[in-house]
């Protein structure tokens, strides 16, 4: 009887990963200022901008998004998504103007009798339009090139306020705070893809995570081993460079946790922003996304 030899073998193979990112975030501060009622509050579950002298209505529109956790990136889009439920007049229309807010702000603090003052040479115009009077619309505001000026550093994120033309009727929208989530304001940035050269391989990493996740200033990394192994892992930017040898050693199976401090290979502190650590054995690779939020 002949027998029969079973030969395992490991298939390494050289692929090239994208890693893409997708993020929608909420505003973390949103309201209207009406400096011309004074005695009237406004309604903190709507955002209404109007330039119309005739009627004596002059709101503005502030909005805020905490981007910092991406500060350093480049966004390859950033659509604002806005929910109208009421225009004036039938046609629809305000005409209106986004620009950088220049002052510190909250709307637990800010008076809504006075208005923000922006920088006039950051500006995008933009016409809100379609069905006017008590109709729903969701409007998609491409907002790239503000969203990057605040990433890139250039300029200051205290968000940014829309302020209707001159002689622009009432556009109403839902806030933050308003009950259905579906029609509240949000931000969605995309993020371009980055280029990791992995290798993939059936191997003994059977676990890994990190926690917390977002984090500052520090970081645990969870991985488990199916048996003993020599383990690296090296920490990535967004633009994939290598930042960190954080690991270099012989573990034995099971689980184990290693410290990530939030430092570069010079000691110095990162800044915050998505960071991905990469874990490879003798037989396997893996990698995972954590965000580094001060």
């Amino acid at each position: 009887m002949k027998k029969r030899i079973l030969t395992v073998m490991f298939i390494l193979v050289s692929v090239l990963i994208l890693l893409a990112d997708t993020v929608t975030i909420v505003p973390c501060d949103d309201m209207y200022t009406d400096p011309d009622h004074p005695g009237t509050n406004p309604v903190i579950t709507e955002l209404w901008t109007a330039d119309f002298n005739p009627s004596g209505h002059f709101e503005r529109i502030m909005i805020k998004f905490d981007i910092s956790p991406y500060i350093g990136q480049t966004a390859e889009s950033a659509i604002l998504h806005l929910t109208r439920f009421y225009s004036c007049p039938s046609g629809g229309t305000t005409a209106s103007n986004f620009y950088a807010i220049t002052e510190e702000w909250t709307e637990e603090t800010w008076d809504h009798t006075v208005h923000i003052q922006y920088d006039p040479s950051i500006n995008m115009p933009y016409v809100f339009s379609g069905n006017g009077g008590n109709t729903i619309v969701q409007f998609e505001v491409d907002i790239t090139n503000f969203i990057n000026t605040f990433l890139e550093g250039s300029f200051e994120n205290n968000g940014f306020v829309i302020k209707a033309n001159s002689n622009q009727k009432f556009s109403k929208f839902y806030s933050k705070e308003y009950s259905n989530a579906d029609y509240r304001p949000s931000l969605e940035i995309t993020f371009p893809d980055i280029d990791v050269d992995e290798e993939i391989i059936s191997g003994n990493i059977k676990f890994l995570r990190n926690y917390p996740n977002p984090f500052n200033p520090e970081t645990t990394i969870q991985f488990s081993l199916s048996e003993q192994s020599e383990v690296e892992i090296v920490i990535f930017n967004s633009k994939g460079e290598k930042i960190k040898n954080n690991v270099s050693g012989n573990y034995p199976a099971g689980t184990h946790y290693v410290l990530w401090n939030g430092k570069d290979e010079r000691n110095n502190p990162v800044a915050s922003g998505i960071y991905f650590y990469q874990i490879k054995s003798e037989n396997s690779v893996k990698m995972n996304k954590m965000i580094l939020m001060k």
